[in-house]
């Protein structure tokens, strides 16, 4: 059977929404181990756009006017079957950050390019059924991105992520969850994170995607050093998408993302074009 894996990622609160196990290959989150020697890598395109930010202050669904932010993102998840029940799974980033506002009439822009932080993991399966499966992972995040940067494309610390997956499958309804933590080992701050992925099935060739993501930290702003407040965000995300199975190997898909909800975080869109592609 085909297995799924769900993005990271970067949890307070658990999410529901999600995209179909079939093509949500983003690193750490994959139920269903693949045997070894075979896996899924899934590259693709994200491009946002923010005019609006959350306000320091709280964890609100209201934004206010602030620079604008675009981002343009080459993004390659995966995993790949090592035998025994377990399996690497990766999410590897680079891309062109860019800002720009007003400032006494004058129009002010930074642009940043080069890779970001990236995440590799060793994920090992519990129970594996037709219909429920779950597993562990442990991620390393390496902080390749620049923090120095204007703007930064990295936080510049290494971190630990612990978690745990569960998959459930019924006719043609998949979902996939998983939730954990992500620790900076240098600055101590912690990060609770949750994905949800959803799928379904709506002809042998199209299946309906949905997605949802939510990120808190534990420390409150003015316990963490000046320096390390690049870790320091809160957000929810919600999208939905749409995958095409050209041919069984190759299943391109899009989907659209908006932010719904964050804390010191700019808010926007994001579309996302790829394809999941099997071996």
């Amino acid at each position: 059977m085909n297995r799924p894996t769900a993005l990271r990622s970067p949890v307070g609160t658990l999410m529901l929404a999600s995209s179909l196990w079939c093509i949500a290959i983003a690193a750490k989150a994959d139920p269903w181990i693949p045997a070894a020697g075979s896996g899924v890598v899934k590259p693709m395109v994200r491009w946002f756009n923010s005019q609006s930010a959350y306000p320091a202050s709280g964890f609100t669904t209201t934004t206010l006017p602030a620079s604008t932010e675009r981002q343009t993102e080459l993004r390659v998840t995966g995993v790949a079957g090592i035998g025994h029940g377990f399996s690497i799974e990766y999410d590897l980033r680079a891309g062109q950050l860019s800002t720009s506002r007003l400032k006494h009439h004058r129009l002010l822009k930074k642009s940043s390019t080069g890779p970001e932080d990236q995440i590799i993991g060793l994920n090992y399966g519990l129970t594996q059924t037709a219909i429920f499966a779950d597993s562990l992972t442990v991620n390393l995040v390496i902080p390749t991105g620049a923090s120095n940067s204007a703007p930064a494309l990295g936080v510049g610390h290494f971190a630990i992520e612990p978690d745990a997956q569960f998959g459930f499958a019924h006719g043609p309804f998949t979902l996939t969850l998983q939730g954990g933590a992500r620790l900076f080992t240098d600055s101590g701050v912690t990060q609770l994170r949750a994905t949800a992925y959803t799928g379904l099935q709506l002809s042998p060739s199209v299946v309906l995607l949905a997605t949802g993501f939510v990120s808190r930290t534990v420390q409150q702003p003015n316990t963490v050093l000046l320096i390390d407040r690049g870790e320091l965000y809160d957000l929810a995300r919600l999208g939905v998408g749409v995958e095409y199975r050209l041919t069984r190997l190759w299943r391109p898909f899009i989907e659209y993302q908006t932010t719904v909800a964050g804390q010191s975080i700019h808010g926007g869109s994001r579309v996302v074009l790829g394809v999941s592609i099997r071996y």
